[in-house]
């Protein structure tokens, strides 16, 4: 799946970026990397699951993503990243979550 590859390339550009957050913020970079990979995970299980786990991890998948777009945009707040590096990263994080979303809740 298509979403599968947007969630890897999410994952590679959070962490890269969470390593410029570390050098002001570490516990914020840790979350940042924790949150993105946990959507990640939580999105390849959901995607290959059955019934009531699908959705349910899938969920989880998007609460995650959205925890990933509000660190992204806090460290552009605090002037950990640049706004322009917080907001692409965070429009790229929103597509995932729209994504999600529909792969959770249909159309």
């Amino acid at each position: 799946m298509r979403i599968l590859d947007q969630l890897v390339e999410m994952v590679r550009v959070v962490h890269a970026l969470a390593g410029k957050v570390a050098q002001h913020d570490r516990d914020m970079a840790q979350q940042m990397k924790r949150a993105c990979t946990s959507a990640a995970l939580n999105a390849s299980e959901g995607v290959h699951a059955k019934a009531g786990k699908r959705r349910s991890r899938l969920e989880d998948a998007v609460n995650s993503a959205r925890e990933t777009l509000m660190a992204l945009r806090l460290a552009g707040a605090c002037g950990y990243l640049s706004k322009t590096e917080a907001a692409v990263a965070g429009q790229a994080v929103d597509e995932v979550i729209a994504v999600l979303w529909t792969l959770a809740y249909g159309r």
